[in-house]
């Protein structure tokens, strides 16, 4: 592969990696709501189902996926099942809920000042509790391993760079390999940029936002999944 080469596959591979999609959405949302710990454990679940298509990959099976109508529409529809469920859940317990107000102990001396009653407050379970992690862990795995456009993207981009012969293979890892890298190494500065914003963006107006368009863009990619072909 010449230099020139080498730089448009960088270059591609780039403007592939920061166009918002799924794993933007779920990074975001959990690296907000719970800490940077729970973004990088979406990121370690996205990493590791980047490995298995690149491992498909390069033994050429995604191709044979690919090629197979009913294969390819079951993961299809697995897919956006699943969006539409994350997206779904997220915009369920952002719901208006009814609360019973909270009688507040009167104060000695503050007359009746201390019988307003005061509106709960919902606690966000910390990042390192094994629940959110494990949940932001297959969250990665599963949205990656069920999104369809990975399998397209190692069927039909990586290839274009590579020469066929002896040695396709590992070229194909490679390119993969170097893919996986950029991907990594550009969540995580995003992931680093949003913890320290997290102060802003953890206020309750500003997080409910988040969560509802969360919930809505998994929504709308569901369906967008659901009819392609």
């Amino acid at each position: 592969m010449s230099d020139i080469q080498i730089v448009s596959f960088v270059a591609a591979s780039l403007l592939i990696i920061i166009v918002p999609g799924v794993d933007f959405a779920l990074v975001t949302r959990q690296t907000v709501r719970y800490g940077r710990r729970a973004g990088f454990v979406v990121l370690a679940g996205l990493f590791a189902a980047a490995l298995v298509h690149a491992s498909l990959a390069t033994a050429g099976l995604s191709a044979l996926l690919v090629s197979s109508p009913a294969l390819y529409t079951v993961l299809r529809v697995a897919g956006a099942l699943y969006l539409l469920y994350l997206g779904g859940t997220i915009l369920w317990a952002t719901r208006p809920r009814r609360t019973a107000p909270v009688a507040q102990p009167v104060p000695v001396g503050a007359g009746g000042a201390g019988t307003e009653a005061a509106a709960p407050v919902r606690d966000i379970p910390a990042a390192d509790e094994p629940h959110v992690a494990r949940r932001s862990f297959v969250m990665g795995v599963t949205s990656q391993l069920l999104n369809v456009k990975v399998v397209v993207f190692y069927v039909s981009f990586v290839p274009q760079f590579v020469k066929p012969g002896d040695g396709a293979a590992a070229r194909t890892a490679v390119l993969a390999a170097t893919f996986i890298g950029l991907a990594v190494l550009w969540w995580a500065c995003y992931i680093l940029l949003i913890d320290r914003l997290q102060p802003w963006l953890t206020r309750p107006s500003v997080l409910l936002v988040i969560e509802r368009l969360t919930g809505l863009i998994l929504i709308v990619l569901a369906v967008r999944v659901a009819l392609s072909h």
